[in-house]
């Protein structure tokens, strides 16, 4: 190890804080016993108030709030933001078939606005603080929602947006079966590379993209064997505990593995032997 590996800042995130009271667990157990130090709080998930009380009793861990416009419910009143969600009254299922409605014109921004200012609202009147903002499933990088989002995080005095633009890395190519995750990363490291939330604060490199969901030890440690030096960098993550009764099993999600490899102190001692700093977005 060399002098240039030491000295990189890490940023160790658990998106989707709110889902479930399983997924709020394993936030707070690996922040408590491992390395995460952020998360961000979904205000439409079935447990956003138990993640409120969570995060209220653990000052230490570093709060945002996870914008969403797929999959759950709106913060605002349906009515108020029609294009928005369906018969059901519930968002698009997917970021793909948001994205689809979204490049046909079917949804309006002023809609988004307003739902997405609900959810910076809502978290703020819990008495939370949110240092950054993010988006579920990343279409808070969508241009015009990405101008929105920045106009947003300043009328909040919210100093840091995620760009979720992971970098292409030699061992991503070698599994045929994730081409299609590939592709997917390299489309989003093109809509941040154009985004105005590039004028905003926020890491100087985002990874975890590629692992999404399936972040368990071996995962995450190629993930950090190829951290730059001397950088900030955000690592995203998915922590939670197996849940029989969960709506989101389709996710295909190895929660639990990711809950114990972000709590194994073989990780930390080699963050620890990189001269990794552990930071939250309030830190840059």
């Amino acid at each position: 190890m060399t002098r240039a590996d030491r000295g990189a800042r890490l940023i160790v995130h658990a998106d989707d804080f709110g889902l479930s009271e399983a997924v709020n667990r394993a936030v707070i157990a690996a922040h408590e016993n491992g390395i995460v130090t952020a998360a961000s709080l979904m205000a439409g998930g079935d447990a956003f108030e138990h993640a409120v009380a969570l995060a209220k009793g653990h000052p230490t861990l570093d709060v945002g709030v996870h914008l969403t416009l797929t999959e759950q419910h709106p913060t605002a009143p349906a009515a108020d933001v029609p294009s928005l969600v369906g018969p059901d009254g519930k968002f698009a299922p997917h970021a793909f078939q948001f994205a689809k409605r979204y490049l046909r014109g079917d949804i309006a921004l002023t809609d988004v606005r307003a739902e997405l200012d609900a959810q910076i609202r809502r978290v703020v009147d819990h008495g939370l603080v949110p240092s950054h903002l993010d988006g579920h499933q990343h279409v808070h990088v969508l241009p015009g929602i990405a101008r929105i989002v920045a106009e947003l995080a300043g009328g909040y005095g919210i100093r840091a947006v995620r760009c979720p633009a992971e970098r292409l890395r030699g061992y991503m190519l070698k599994d045929l079966a994730r081409a299609k995750r590939v592709v997917e990363q390299l489309a989003l490291a093109g809509l941040s590379a154009l985004s105005p939330l590039r004028k905003l604060r926020g890491a100087d490199r985002f990874v975890g993209f590629y692992f999404g969901g399936r972040l368990d030890e071996r995962n995450l440690r190629t993930v950090l064997a190829h951290l730059p030096a001397r950088r900030t960098i955000e690592l995203m993550c998915h922590p939670g505990f197996d849940d029989p009764t969960s709506r989101y099993g389709h996710w295909n999600y190895a929660w639990a593995a990711e809950t114990a490899a972000l709590s194994s102190p073989r990780i930390r001692e080699m963050l620890d032997a990189r001269g990794v700093r552990l930071i939250g977005y309030r830190d840059i």
